[in-house]
């Protein structure tokens, strides 16, 4: 229990209520009710509060002489928690995996689901087993529960079983919630790493784990991330190493069955090494956006020469990118995109990483005759990219002479290169700015996937593997869960993005106190600011309350 201020206006008058309010469960959600009126606060004097203490602790046979100590047990994460709850519950997962899920004996498989996803979204700084972390979360669900680590494993054996199910009844949930475009999706082509979780000891010697090491296939993963066309996260697709052509049919009846979108445009680089599969799009004819950073030395020259007058027939698309749709005679589309200030910052750190290894041929040069039995080998330098890229060098070991020249053509020429990229499409369909705007969307988008979230130390070897598929949907229901976040926070005409909420929030905090042989839960106070973050996504102030 625990006391409320109430305000109300009458006649253009403000009147404060004091009131006693009790939590309640009612099935798995917390519930409040008004347990007794303690009448107007301005009426309540000291003298009266005190009177109505001792009348309690007379009628209840409790000393009143408290020490009145204060002691702060924890302190735990509470905003940012409170706000993505609110959004989990609109969009109404939890019935949704309940529904699939069934009843699993002390197992509350969403509230599972729900931690891990909230753990994605934060990306906690130190790497730590889920099933100690929440420990520093104040949800009330969480109360007088214990959760071990085989409980998620769990919950992941659940996810990775109904997975389509779950993508399925999700997307209709949110297609009331708020309007998708159902005319095309983009799939973006990516690849991930799982992350390095904390593992048990094998007990294994020295020499046994040297030779079980690691194995390669926990490390990669080739996938295909689904994305409607407004940008929201749909689902995702495992990919083979090399994908063949029947991998991306499947995700084409994926998306028509589960999502009912008919079209879908492949996104993703070209690279023979990064991603060899597009290559099967473009000879097949499926639609594409590719992008090329690397160039022939013709698309080189023609690509420097249109970014000398880049102001020339170029179209701002968003806040320093810049584009322009340059045709040939086939029927490809190519976009010359540019960003002006990562061009300046590419020069200025390009630029002082060749003094500062300039500096250093100097000091080598300055010993080298001084040092006898020098070998070239022996120079660290000599190993660094950069040195051997855009420096031509000799040794001569018989005289310990070291001569050196930068290539400053090439160095001209990669600095006029900086902060650009080329765009290729079969489409003729979509506008040019929604091109651009797709691939470096979804190009953002994909690098969140870079590392995957391992929630638990590994049961085996192979557990990571054989359920990548359920680390792969919390890590898109975390997307999807951050990007109806940002869309309430700018409806509402806040000027922030979700990251900057998100880190706002964390500094709100319950801290739990014992005073006496009692415990009292208390809410940091909040900042105006935070205070409309949290009334955006619909939490009021009387809901602020633990």
């Amino acid at each position: 229990m625990f006391f409320r201020k109430v305000t109300s206006k009458s006649n253009g008058k403000e009147y404060t209520y004091l009131k006693l309010i009790e939590n309640y469960r009612e099935g798995n959600k917390v519930k409040q009710r008004v347990i007794a009126n303690l009448g107007s606060l301005d009426k309540l004097t000291p003298d009266k509060v005190s009177g109505l203490i001792s009348g309690l602790s007379k009628i209840c046979g409790v000393s009143s002489n408290h020490s009145n100590k204060i002691e702060t047990k924890k302190i735990l994460h509470y905003g940012e928690i409170l706000a993505i709850h609110k959004v989990w519950e609109i969009l109404g997962v939890e019935p949704i995996i309940n529904s699939l899920a069934g009843v699993e004996s002390n197992i509350n498989v969403s509230l599972l689901v729900e931690l891990m996803a909230i753990n994605q979204i934060i990306k906690p700084q130190h790497k730590q087993a889920i099933s100690d972390w929440y420990h520093c979360l104040y949800m009330p669900a969480l109360e007088g529960k214990e959760i071990a680590p085989h409980h998620f494993y769990r919950a992941l054996d659940i996810v990775a079983e109904y997975k389509e199910e779950l993508e399925e009844n999700i997307y209709i949930n949110l297609r009331k919630l708020m309007q998708i475009n159902p005319d095309l999706a983009f799939c973006r082509l990516t690849t991930g790493v799982i992350e390095h979780a904390p593992r048990e000891e094998l007990s294994l010697t020295s020499y046994g784990k040297y030779v079980l090491g690691e194995s390669e296939e926990l490390q990669k993963v080739n996938f295909g991330l689904l994305v409607s066309r407004d940008g929201m996260p749909l689902g995702h697709s495992i990919l083979h190493e090399i994908a063949e052509e029947w991998e991306y049919k499947n995700i084409l009846e994926h998306l028509k069955n589960s999502f009912g979108i008919d079209k879908c445009i492949f996104v993703g680089d070209r690279s023979v090494l990064d991603n060899p599969g597009m290559e099967i799009l473009v000879a097949q004819g499926y639609d594409y956006i590719i992008g090329r950073k690397h160039m022939t030395e013709l698309e080189r020259d023609l690509i420097s020469s249109e970014l000398n007058s880049y102001q020339k027939g170029f179209q701002e698309v968003a806040e320093d990118l810049w584009f322009k749709e340059i045709r040939n005679d086939d029927t490809k589309r190519y976009f010359l995109c540019y960003n002006p200030n990562v061009a300046d910052q590419t020069e200025v750190l390009l630029r002082e990483r060749l003094d500062a290894i300039e500096n250093e041929l100097k000091v080598i040069q300055k010993v080298a005759g001084e040092k006898r039995g020098l070998r070239a080998r022996n120079i660290p330098l000599l190993k660094d990219s950069h040195f051997r890229k855009y420096f031509d060098w000799r040794y001569n070991e018989s005289t310990q002479e070291l001569n050196y020249r930068r290539r400053d053509e090439l160095i001209a020429r990669e600095s006029g290169l900086a902060g650009s990229f080329l765009l290729e499409t079969n489409n003729e369909f979509l506008r040019a700015g929604e091109i651009v705007k797709a691939y470096t969307s979804l190009a953002v988008m994909g690098d969140s996937f870079r590392e995957i979230k391992n929630f638990e130390p590994w049961q085996n070897m192979l557990y990571a593997e054989l359920k990548i598929s359920a680390n792969l949907f919390i890590c898109v229901l975390g997307v999807m869960l951050e990007k109806i976040m940002e869309r309430m926070i700018t409806q509402a005409g806040l000027d922030l993005d979700v990251r900057q909420a998100i880190n706002l929030l964390e500094d709100i905090k319950v801290a739990i106190n014992q005073l006496d042989d009692q415990e009292i839960k208390s809410i940091t106070s909040m900042s105006p600011v935070q205070e409309d973050i949290l009334t955006a996504l619909g939490l009021f102030k009387e809901q602020h309350v633990v």
